[in-house]
């Protein structure tokens, strides 16, 4: 898994049912500038083509390719998956493959994309789970959580289906759940906030602060995190801060003492509650083979125990079962009270799923072929377990480093649990698991995880696999760790626990035997592994034993003096070899007690396939040199045996080390032909490295340049946006700018006034205009701008103002249009009315007003002189002013007026009145249609003056 911050962001989108609303209104809103690729992979019908990427780019200005080839994925560009194909990710490109799950599976899956992710980009990478029915994208979340990326859903009131989302959410490991449109604003505060560690490591240097975190977590979750991996509890913190937005560790920790919810989805976060069904398949199938041997060789109607600890969602324990199930002959085979398997874990939520037994139908590929109808039930879109399956189980809340543990236990799994322990907490978690396991019991332990300083405690079964064995023989090191839990128990249980007595002896007749056979061969003696190591000393071997500064600190054979310490490893392997005892050389070893000293090696041989032991004695004599020189005869026969049995002795122990050194020669040359090949390989590396480097070279040149283009470019914009603020600022009309989503992207100081626009306010929405009495909706408007995609034109009063609007699109040099201005402008009426009185004087020219709506009538002064009315009169009516008319003349007039008000063309004639002095008069007219914000006709309006025959 990679995890460098130069790894592009990955977003993988699945949905399916009611996906393709969902998807349309998320690429709506997402960034344009990210850097990041975005992978669709729809449920599809695998018989029909796809419209997909065509429904999408209508969406987005972002890229939009359908993919067909191998590709390396763009910054800034969406790929659709085609029908009938899967996605994945791998070796830095896009692949298409085909399905790899049943006949009725979905297509594409959305759990392999999201694994290809998790494997390939870690923490940069995104799984958005979307509408849709089904449970495809469930295992896959997991796989992004575990991984360190962010994984989103869909909120279940907003999808049409939510039975992807709702399964998603169900596994506990989604970090927010968010509409589709806010999900597409939320990657923009995750983009623009990488993943930064710095500002958490450097609290190892002020442990105060973040145990001020851990503390918040301790009350509230009553669980201890300080003993956890700093790198663990530092990625899972900068995890929850990327998801809210937060770059403050401060900030951080004042919204957690004010949260509990968020200290709640910490804590999830830290116990990463992921599993499947046979995770390693290998390693479960090697597990079998070793329960099946266990279970042949167990006394009949003994209870088999098992301890699954760190167990989440309960596949594990479940797998577990299944193999002990198939080692007694099925589920029908089991007799009452055989099995009792314990799943304990501290996550309540993941308990709860494992009680269920529910889980995703992407399930079933984890699961063999041949065991699946038998343990379990499927219903399309769940599988469930049998019945008779769960009943072996019991799954309780258990912290395993807190809570006192199980006893008795045959076979204990901690799989991928140790590894997010630091040294200390992992000694003494298995010191725990040591002090539950009964002798022989089983340890099995995930990918990545050793037994460390617990080898002496510990057999290995299978190291590629990661199952040991508690050893029958312990150290008693191992017997004073055991009476910690029996005699200190935890400080929370209180001090009247810790006066219990002691545990009475075992009475295990076979280790008293082993025990007074052992003391019989010898005085002073050591129980030896195959690997040198001392498991269990007898009597006393201190005068034999030497410590100093270049002394190896473990209990093994190289803590004997020499010549036993030369001696000693090769007698015991010649013993272990030839199954039989052997016997040493005599060497001088003055002590109080003895002059000469020898060692005798008896192999011992526990169970076929296990693993062999020595007992190696250490003998004393005290022969007096007086009496030894009296007694010596050169053609000693006793003397003369004894030394060929000594030579006999050392004949063998060099064959043995001529044997093994060859073995160890094979071994270095068949090392030394990988190093080299490591060493060509390196070599071609450091080249590719250095070629590599020489176009970076180039291309940081060239990025030198393309950024002294920008400063120039970026110090023009900025003089030109000045010289339009200052625009803006003085122009003594209302002009507002206007973006695709009629947000007002910018306004002049008039528009701000007019419309009552907060200043600093960005991108206020265009409904959101405080709009002046008698103007017309400028959202329609604008829309009906966008749509023309052509300028509009209106004119209209509004009170006692006289208004003319424009509505003008604007374009970018690909003639995309970018949005729409308006600008206004308004002129006072009184101030035109006093204008116009000075007009009249002097070109005797009048004007008048015809009011649709109440038919009143209004004359200028220049109107009342021309018909010889005078003003006391008062303003005529609409019969008194046509009145004045000739009747031949009459219809015109009247012709005149209709036709204005139909088609809002304007009108001229020249006619005669008869003003009230009796005098014929020669008058013409012209006048044409106001009309209101709607364009509706509310008035005439024109001019009117007096003419020579």
């Amino acid at each position: 898994m990679k995890d460098d911050t130069n790894t592009p962001w990955i977003i993988g989108i699945t949905a399916s049912a009611g996906g393709l609303e969902a998807i349309t209104a998320l690429v709506h809103a997402l960034p344009r500038k990210t850097g990041a690729s975005y992978v669709i992979a729809q449920h599809m019908s695998p018989s029909h083509k796809s419209l997909m990427s065509v429904l999408v780019a209508r969406e987005t200005e972002l890229p939009v390719e359908e993919l067909s080839a191998d590709t390396v994925p763009a910054p800034d560009t969406i790929y659709v998956t085609p029908p009938n194909k899967d996605v994945i990710f791998q070796q830095g490109m896009l692949r298409l493959s085909e399905p790899a799950g049943r006949p009725g599976s979905p297509k594409p899956s959305a759990d392999r994309l999201f694994y290809s992710l998790a494997d390939e980009i870690g923490e940069r990478c995104i799984a958005i789970v979307l509408s849709g029915t089904g449970s495809d994208g469930s295992y896959g979340v997991q796989a992004v959580r575990e991984a360190g990326g962010i994984t989103l859903a869909q909120d279940q009131s907003t999808a049409k289906y939510d039975g992807m989302p709702a399964s998603a959410v169900e596994t506990g490991c989604i970090d927010l759940v968010l509409s589709p449109e806010q999900i597409g604003e939320h990657l923009k505060k995750i983009m623009a906030h990488p993943r930064d560690l710095s500002s958490l490591q450097k609290l190892d240097e002020m442990p105060g602060e973040r145990s001020e975190l851990l503390q918040i977590l301790l009350a509230r979750t009553q669980v201890d995190f300080r003993e956890y991996k700093d790198n663990t509890v530092q990625r899972r913190i900068q995890r929850r801060m990327t998801a809210l937005g937060m770059s403050g560790y401060e900030e951080y920790v004042k919204h957690c003492r004010n949260n509990a919810a968020e200290v709640d989805a910490l804590y999830a976060d830290l116990l990463i509650s992921v599993t499947r069904f046979f995770r390693d398949p290998n390693q479960f199938e090697r597990l079998g083979i070793e329960l099946r041997a266990f279970i042949d060789n167990r006394p009949e109607g003994e209870t088999m125990r098992v301890w699954v600890a760190g167990c989440a969602t309960g596949e594990e324990a479940y797998s577990i079962a299944i193999l002990i199930a198939e080692a007694f002959g099925g589920l029908d085979a089991l007799g009452e009270r055989q099995i009792q398997i314990f799943a304990t874990d501290i996550d309540e939520s993941a308990l709860r799923i494992g009680r269920r037994g529910i889980y995703p139908s992407s399930a079933v590929d984890d699961i063999p072929p041949s065991l699946l109808d038998r343990y379990f039930d499927r219903d399309g879109t769940k599988v469930t377990v049998k019945q008779g399956l769960k009943q072996l189980i019991l799954f309780s809340h258990h912290n395993v480093f807190q809570d006192p543990p199980f006893i008795n236990i045959d076979l204990v799994s901690l799989r991928n649990l140790l590894i997010y322990f630091k040294p200390k907490l992992q000694e003494r978690v298995l010191n725990r698991i040591h002090y539950a396991l009964n002798p022989r019991g089983l340890l099995f332990l995930g990918t990545s995880e050793t037994i460390g300083p617990m080898q002496m405690d510990y057999e290995i079964v299978s190291d590629r696999n990661r199952i040991f064995r508690k050893r029958s023989l312990a150290r008693k090191g191992v017997a004073s760790r055991i009476g910690e839990f029996q005699l200190s128990p935890p400080r929370w249980l209180g001090a009247t626990r810790q006066h219990q007595k002691p545990p009475q002896p075992s009475t295990n007749i076979h280790k008293e035997m082993f025990e007074g056979l052992a003391r019989s061969i010898g005085t002073n003696a050591m129980l030896v592994t195959g690997a040198h190591d001392i498991i269990r000393v007898f009597g006393n071997i201190s005068a034999f034993v030497e410590l100093h500064e270049e002394s190896r600190l473990d209990l093994s054979l190289s803590l004997l003096k020499s010549p036993l310490r030369e001696e000693a490893p090769s007698l015991c392997s010649v013993a272990l070899k030839r199954r039989e005892r052997r016997r040493g050389a005599r060497h001088e070893m003055p002590g109080p007690d003895q002059t000469h000293a020898y060692l005798e090696a008896f192999p011992i041989k526990l169970s076929e396939g296990g693993e062999s032991y020595t007992l190696l004695a250490i003998h004393t004599l005290n022969i007096d040199p007086a009496e030894a020189e009296a007694a010596a005869e050169p053609a000693d026969l006793s003397q003369l045996r004894q030394l060929e049995a000594d030579v006999a002795s050392t004949r063998e122990a060099l064959q043995q080390t001529i044997e093994e050194l060859q073995t160890s020669n094979e071994e270095q040359q068949s090392l030394n032909e990988e190093l080299q090949s490591t060493n060509e390989d390196l070599q071609a590396t450091n080249e590719e490295l250095e070629t590599s480097n020489e176009e970076l070279q180039s291309s940081n040149e060239e990025l030198l340049t393309v950024n002294e283009e920008l400063q120039i470019n970026a110090s023009e914009l900025e003089g030109v946006r000045q010289d339009l603020e200052s625009v803006l600022q003085t122009a003594p009309l209302s002009i507002l700018v206007i973006d695709n989503a009629l947000q007002i992207s910018r306004s002049s100081a008039h528009a701000r006034e007019r419309f009552q626009i907060t200043e600093g306010l960005e991108r206020m929405h265009l409904s959101q205009c405080q709009v002046p009495e008698g103007y017309p909706s400028l959202v329609q408007i604008a829309s009906e701008t966008f749509q023309s995609r052509e300028a509009k034109v209106m004119h209209f009063q509004a009170g006692s103002t006289f208004v003319s609007l424009r509505s003008m699109p604007y374009f970018n040099e690909a003639r995309d249009l970018r949005g729409v201005t308006i600008v206004i402008s308004e002129i006072d009426s009184e101030e035109l009315i006093a204008k116009m009185q000075m007009v009249e004087a002097m070109a005797g020219v009048g004007h008048w007003k015809l009011n649709l709506a109440t038919n009143e009538v209004a004359w200028s002064e220049r109107v009342f002189a021309i018909h010889g009315r005078p003003r006391e009169k008062g303003m005529p009516t609409l019969d008194e002013a046509l009145g004045y008319y000739v009747p031949e003349d009459l219809q015109v007039v009247n012709k005149a007026m209709e036709n204005a008000i139909a088609t809002r063309e304007p009108f001229t004639f020249r006619l005669r009145i008869r003003r009230e002095d009796g005098r014929l008069a020669h008058v013409e007219a012209r006048g044409t249609a106001q009309l209101d914000a709607t364009g509706r006709p509310v008035a005439l309006i024109g001019v009117f003056a007096e003419r020579d025959p």
